[in-house]
């Protein structure tokens, strides 16, 4: 039974999911009235000032895993800027806010591209140096930002001048600032940019095979942050008055922003704001209350943050959320009627179009393929050609070169030799992997790599937002690929959640996703129990009879012979053999390398 827009609407307006935030959207703009005093004043002021700081910081650091300590400068940036701009030229600082921000964004376009090459700690001491350089040059710059004596500010309150006899407008600045940085980062969240910045963040590999540009969403979630955090630094400056280089280009606000993020809960929306909440008034009041004992209030504080990991490895957010859910479900109006959708989900069929399944001509070709590491050769001058619509078979000893021959296909690694040519076109070395993803190869890897934190749905919308921006057209094809694989039942668990097996189906139909026209298996049985290798060749079958021409490696001979048109064989990176399954089995020299006597007899 179908249901009205009108009427769906109408019941959402009393739907717990929308009145709650709005309440407390409410509150948030009546409590600064009723507070007079000062202190508590500029508590409410720096509390919405680092929620929205950090939750710029937890699109970069958060979202896509990129855990900069390097932030510091962007917020210098900013301050300095929009200072610079007021006392030489007259610049008004809400113009000088933009022009901060703006020239934040340039500086992280120009630090980003080199610094996301670097992985981990590196990255991290890269970010941390940046900070440190323009702490540095500012200093001594004397003759434009004053040195270590810093700038002054002059006193003249007016609008245009961004400075206020009372702190109650800059409360409400801070909160405007505060409830844009929730907005943009819940678009951002529900957007394709969203799922693709937690998919890198959960496997950077496993994205790039599905057809994403990491460097660039890494890119664009630091030029976003970049440019908040460069807003913020322009209000900080125009509240207090006065910067110097050590105020607002120090390590330690770095170090806050991320604080705030892992306590109220890392890569989550609200995560940061709570953090806030917590951590900034208590800092504040621990100064206040211990300012005669020098440092104790740091020991208090550290304390605090130390139970906080503790007992809340995921954040704050995590917990409150599954009362938040539990208050949900008791409230009237939980339950609300959805648009029934005008797409029915077949039970067992999956369709994938506008592939050419003429037979018989090639459709990959491999030859004199070489790949050495470091003097130990995996891959030796190989070459072999894969027929479109067949099931080709990649076998062999541990360590004989397999994956490697995967990696050198997908873009993973750069042959020292050898070409690699798609449907006639060259593709040797083609790299990053999302290049090869989308020229339609696809792949699944030896040791499962699901995008754990993210539900099975979610894992699978990834790979279809190769073909589609529309998050509706890319979730119902999404489900159509569960229904396919026997996992629709599971849409909403976490990917974490599922067996070794449906861990694999889901791997499967992840690539599939993609639209593959060749699709690479990397032993896809390994680790199952019979009866779970059974229903994967039954499935990579179903795959097969859409017109996907497949390239298996596997050890488990009984699926391996029964799936194969030809097979490959290699031993310590060379190809000693290659036929039918029939013809490779009855072969001495495979028999010697890899299948032993006990599989002639």
């Amino acid at each position: 039974m179908r249901v009205s827009k009108r009427k769906i609407l109408s019941n959402r307006l009393f739907y717990p999911k929308f009145y709650l935030p709005l309440i407390l959207i409410i509150l948030l703009l009546v409590f600064p009235l009723l507070i007079r005093n000062p202190f508590y004043q500029d508590i409410l002021v720096m509390t919405f000032l680092f929620a929205a700081l950090a939750e710029a910081w937890n699109l970069t650091g958060g979202f896509a895993g990129q855990a900069s300590l390097g932030h510091t400068a962007f917020f210098g940036i900013g301050a300095y800027t929009s200072s610079i701009l007021y006392l030489n030229f007259g610049f008004s600082p809400w113009l000088g806010m933009l022009a901060g921000g703006g020239l934040a964004v340039l500086i992280a376009v120009v630090i980003g591209y080199p610094c996301f090459k670097l992985k981990s700690h590196f990255f991290v001491i890269a970010t941390i140096s940046i900070g440190e350089v323009l702490r540095r040059v500012t200093s001594y710059w004397a003759g434009l930002t004053g040195g270590g004596k810093g700038l002054l500010i002059p006193f003249k309150p007016e609008i245009g001048s961004f400075i206020f006899r009372d702190k109650t407008p800059y409360i409400y600045i801070a909160l405007t600032l505060m409830l844009i940085s929730i907005l943009i980062t819940y678009i951002i969240r529900k957007s394709r940019l969203g799922f693709y910045l937690i998919s890198l963040r959960e496997n950077q590999d496993a994205a790039e095979s599905l057809g994403i540009n990491t460097s660039r969403c890494k890119l664009i979630a630091f030029v976003i942050s970049a440019f908040f955090t460069g807003i913020g630094g322009t209000f900080y400056a125009q509240y207090l008055l006065f910067i110097d280089p050590t105020s607002v280009f120090s390590l330690s606000f770095s170090i806050q922003l991320v604080l705030l993020s892992i306590i109220g809960g890392l890569g989550t929306i609200i995560g940061p704001i709570i953090g806030s909440f917590i951590l900034t008034p208590l800092d504040s009041l621990l100064r206040g209350w211990f300012g005669g004992l020098t440092g104790f209030n740091f020991v208090v504080y550290a304390i605090i943050l130390i139970i906080a990991v503790i007992y809340f490895p995921q954040g704050i957010m995590r917990w409150l959320d599954v009362g938040y859910k539990l208050v949900l479900k008791k409230l009237p109006g939980t339950k609300v009627p959805s648009k029934v959708s005008n797409v029915s989900l077949p039970i067992n069929t999956f369709k994938i179009t506008g592939l050419d399944r003429d037979k018989g001509s090639n459709i990959l070709e491999v030859k004199g393929l070489h790949k050495n590491f470091k003097g130990l050769v995996a891959v030796k001058e190989v070459s072999f050609e894969v027929k479109k619509g067949e099931i080709l078979g990649l076998i062999g000893p541990n360590g004989a070169g397999k994956t490697t021959i995967f990696n050198l296909i997908t873009g993973f690694l750069l042959p020292d030799s050898g070409t690699v040519k798609f449907k006639g076109e060259t593709i040797t070395g083609l790299r990053p992997p999302h290049k090869i993803c989308v020229k339609h190869i696809g792949r699944t890897f030896q040791l499962v790599k699901p995008f754990s934190k993210m539900t099975v749905l979610e894992n699978v919308m990834i790979g279809a937002f190769s073909q589609s921006k529309k998050t509706t057209e890319v979730r119902e094809r999404s489900k159509r690929i569960l229904s396919f694989i026997g996992l629709l039942d599971h849409q909403d668990s976490l990917a974490a959640n599922l067996t070794i097996a449906d861990r694999k189906r889901l791997e499967l139909g992840r690539a599939l996703a993609t639209h593959p026209e060749l699709l690479l298996l990397d032993e896809t049985m390994a680790g199952l129990n019979p009866k779970e290798t059974e229903d994967i060749i039954e499935l990579i079958r179903k795959i097969h009879e859409q017109g996907i021409t497949l390239f298996i490696i596997e050890h488990v001979m009984k699926a391996i012979m029964s799936l194969s048109d030809r097979i490959v064989v290699l031993n310590y990176g060379e190809k000693i053999n290659e036929g039918t399954p029939a013809e490779v089995s009855k072969n001495k020299k495979v028999i010697d390398a890899y299948l032993g006597e006990e599989y002639r007899a």
